[in-house]
């Protein structure tokens, strides 16, 4: 049964790392998704704005050409509306003819520089198309590597909670296989003692009988005597042992509580130190994991409020998820939509809903963890009140016992032949008073 204990264990261990390990690939898998995700929409509004810049530059060159000739125009109206000498009109008509070919000339080379980039347009355009294909595909990959992973985690969860059950089966089965070892080892114990005492009684009768009735009674006894301080020194060495297994179990119990109270005023310092950072809105600055991740998870070490606590903390640590994650989806589904006033309000209204969620945890927590300290004042007490009484029953019963045995001595009152080994079938084993497990 050990031997299956420890290897359910050891797989709950394995199974438990293998969880955490999927859960981190499957995080890092979500952020490349999302990284991918962002990359698509500057490149699909990267092609989006490439033909509009295209046609601005066009409609530029086209407007600087048709300003050209309407001021070659207008020099030519104005010099032909004056009275001109001839050679005038000849000098006006050479530089016309040349302005003419100049324009001429910048129009073909304006329709070369447009060709240049429309071809350059479509190698951008074609390699943008290129790499959205390419980025659709690892987009796809990424989203099938996260369902395989899911799936993965959905079957570790499925066999992490199968050997849990397995776990608390087998770990109920060893305490009942225990209870059970210990009370036949008190019922095995105190058939020995009767075996001695038989044995003891049967050695002195043969004594007595080989020596005749002119010995005295005290000699008869010897053997009885003997058997008698013997039986009584294991007795008190096992008392003795016992005692000192409760008060090391005790010690270590406390210890453990003042572990337990020293983590969670940690946990404490944590959480206020996380919210002061949350409050001040600094986005360099990163305020750890919530406090969740470093909880308690060994239920042996953990209260009903301590639980209860645990509990609040991850609904708590599932609501910032979320809470992150609606942020940066409506981040960047209205990052291009809302203007700075509308994102100012939007901003103010994560910052009072914030504000609100921390008033919340802080109160519930600040009444959970009063509560908690008078449950615990309430608990110590009532542990010192049950030790005390415990002693004073135990001290005072062996002292009753004493007693009974020595009046029956007195009275020469023989003890019941039903407490002797060979009628251990009706022997009613006594409850211990006493044992290491209820100190535990």
């Amino acid at each position: 049964m050990e031997t299956n204990r420890k290897a359910l264990a050891d797989e709950y261990i394995s199974l438990k790392s293998n969880y955490l390990a999927l859960g981190k690939a499957h995080e890092q898998e979500v952020a490349k998704n999302e990284e991918l995700s962002i990359e698509l929409l500057n490149v699909v509004h990267t092609r989006h704005s490439l033909p509009q810049l295209r046609n601005n530059y066009s409609q530029v060159l086209a407007n600087e050409s048709l300003a050209e000739l309407e001021r070659v125009r207008a020099v030519v109206h104005h010099l032909s509306a004056r009275k001109v000498k001839p050679e005038d009109i000849v000098a006006s008509e050479h530089e016309r003819r040349k302005v003419e070919r100049h324009l001429l000339g910048n129009q073909d080379h304006i329709k070369v520089e447009i060709e240049k980039m429309k071809r350059t347009c479509d190698s951008q355009q074609q390699k943008l198309e290129e790499r959205v294909v390419a980025m659709g595909k690892e987009l796809q990959e990424a989203k099938r590597a996260i369902r395989n992973t899911q799936h993965k985690l959905a079957e570790q969860s499925a066999v992490l909670f199968t050997s849990q059950s397995q776990l608390k089966e087998v770990e109920a089965e060893n305490s009942q296989l225990q209870l059970q070892l210990k009370e036949l080892n008190q019922e095995y114990r105190y058939r020995l003692t009767q075996y001695i005492k038989d044995l003891a009684e049967y050695m002195d009768s043969k004594s007595n009988a080989a020596k005749g009735p002119s010995k005295e009674p005290a000699d008869h006894a010897h053997m009885k005597c003997f058997v008698d301080s013997m039986l009584k020194d294991i007795r008190a060495a096992y008392k003795s042992r016992e005692q000192q297994l409760a008060g090391a179990a005790r010690g270590y119990k406390k210890r453990m509580q003042n572990l337990v109270r020293r983590h969670e005023n940690l946990l404490i310092a944590y959480r206020m130190q996380r919210e002061q950072i949350q409050s001040q809105g600094i986005s360099e600055m990163d305020p750890g994991p919530p406090e969740f991740h470093f909880t308690i998870t060994d239920s042996e070490l953990l209260t009903s409020t301590i639980q209860e606590l645990n509990q609040l903390r991850e609904d708590k640590a599932k609501l910032e998820t979320e809470l992150n994650e609606l942020k940066e989806k409506k981040r960047l589904h209205e990052s291009s939509a809302l203007g700075p006033f509308q994102r100012k309000l939007d901003e103010e209204g994560w910052a009072e809903i914030r504000k609100q969620l921390r008033e919340f945890t802080h109160t519930t927590q600040e009444d959970l963890e009063r509560e908690r300290s008078q449950l615990l004042i309430r608990a110590i007490m009532a542990e010192e009140q049950l030790l005390e009484l415990q002693e004073y029953v135990d001290k005072h019963l062996a002292r009753y016992k004493q007693e009974i045995l020595r009046l029956r001595k007195l009275v020469g009152i023989e003890a019941p032949r039903a407490f002797s080994a060979g009628a251990s079938d009706t022997y009613l084993m006594q409850k211990p008073k006493r044992t290491i497990s209820h100190e535990l």
